[in-house]
């Protein structure tokens, strides 16, 4: 089974206790038609970010964490290269972690600021 990490291509570079910083190279892949980085390719980033950022923070044989709100703006294009997520935990609850995640090319100018909200759902017994 592929997942949608290794179909991006996305990669972790740096990982700790409320932080990961991860790389996605801009390829066909994560293009629009226009060839430009896709907003969905570029949302995909930032919420593997912190939805990996959050399963570091929980025990997931009683819990994993979800998707449940993401934010984007997009601020520059990018066409080619690597982009980098690196999010930052805001908040660390029992049912939500909130996440700010800024999203850069490789001569790190932003190209796009997110926020991430992630339910922590429990596994049923």
């Amino acid at each position: 089974m592929t997942h949608l990490i290794e179909l991006l291509d996305m990669k972790v570079l740096e990982k700790r206790d409320g932080y990961i910083k991860m790389s996605m190279p801009v390829t066909d892949k994560v293009k629009q038609p226009f060839g430009y980085l896709h907003g969905g390719a570029t949302m995909a980033l930032g919420e593997t970010a912190c939805s990996m950022g959050s399963a570091a923070l929980v025990d997931t044989t009683e819990a994993i964490p979800v998707g449940l709100e993401m934010n984007a703006n997009h601020i520059k294009s990018a066409r080619d290269g690597e982009v980098y997520a690196e999010a930052r935990i805001l908040h660390q609850g029992y049912s939500t972690h909130v996440w700010d995640i800024h999203i850069t090319d490789e001569k790190g100018q932003l190209v796009t600021v997110m926020r991430g909200t992630i339910a922590i759902k429990r596994r049923k017994q």
